[in-house]
């Protein structure tokens, strides 16, 4: 099977990404700075954005394809923006640079919707990939930043760079304090006693929600195929109104309950649409509702 080099493979998303491609037989080079949990492959620790310690992996190793999601997150992108600008900008073009110089055929690269830029439900609707990309904030930027470069290397020869723009994924073992609430939405739905999950949002307010499952299965699949027909595709994801979300698990469990406030920016769209993912891959993501029944 192909060798796939995976990176922030001990963040939330990369766990379940790792245990997707090592299911289905690949053979996964798992990378991160440090290693909390265990994974079914192969792990090597080290920083993304040291060319040394990258230039060793491909001296050792022979990728077929690369899964990048290292990136500094959201919350943390805003408060540094001279830590993203190294790590999202500088780490991910070192490591697109490489990989392309070393012949590797295809690279996935965890984007996020927040590349749009704000976009509000009551004038955009669903927004589609023909929605031009506007981000207003670093971290959307910086995703913007490596497509663009990614989309110019496509562009240049037979390099199969793909951009996966991530919805709000949620699921358990969400690291992130910053919203906790993507996973607190399923690590509490049991809870014996009455407890709370702050929710930034308006009741009125849209989430894209996806769950962390059916973000790996969708990267497996474009890990998979041999050439994809678009250079940037939005996770399909359910567009769920946050008074909905709170109803729904108050009747899965009268102990939980969402509070909501709302929050003073928001720098990514309300609600997705993520057809062009579903009609060229036939792949539909299973319904958060059903996820949270099956807590």
């Amino acid at each position: 099977m192909d060798m796939i080099l995976v990176t922030g493979a001990a963040g939330f998303l990369g766990g379940y990404v790792c245990r997707s491609l090592a299911a289905r037989g690949h053979d996964v080079v798992a990378t991160d700075r440090s290693f909390a949990v265990r994974l079914p492959c192969l792990t090597e620790q080290g920083d993304l954005t040291d060319l040394g310690f990258l230039a060793s992996l491909f001296r050792t190793c022979s990728f077929d394809a690369i899964v990048h999601l290292a990136s500094l997150r959201n919350a943390a992108s805003q408060q540094r923006p001279d830590e993203a600008l190294r790590v999202n900008i500088g780490g991910s073009l070192g490591l697109l640079q490489l990989a392309r110089q070393s012949g590797v055929p295809k690279f996935i690269f965890g984007s996020s919707i927040s590349a749009y830029g704000p976009k509000p439900y009551s004038r955009y609707g669903q927004v589609s990939e023909s929605e031009p990309a506007s981000p207003d904030n670093v971290y959307g930027v910086s995703k913007r930043y490596i497509e663009v470069v990614g989309k110019q290397y496509r562009k240049q020869s037979d390099f199969q760079f793909v951009a996966l723009r991530i919805a709000m994924a949620v699921g358990a073992g969400v690291m992130s304090t910053a919203s906790a609430w993507r996973g607190e939405i399923f690590e509490k739905l049991r809870a014996p006693q009455h407890t709370s999950i702050h929710l930034p949002y308006a009741g009125g307010d849209f989430l894209p929600l996806v769950h962390a499952v059916d973000v790996a299965e969708m990267i497996r699949r474009l890990v998979e195929t041999e050439r994809t027909a678009h250079t940037i595709y939005n996770t399909p994801c359910e567009n769920w109104q946050c008074s909905m979300l709170a109803e729904t698990i108050a009747s899965l469990n009268p102990n939980v309950e969402l509070v909501m406030e709302a929050a003073a920016t928001r720098g990514d769209p309300e609600a997705i649409n993520g057809q062009r993912f579903v009609e060229e891959f036939g792949y539909q993501p299973t319904l958060i509702g059903n996820r949270l029944r099956s807590q």
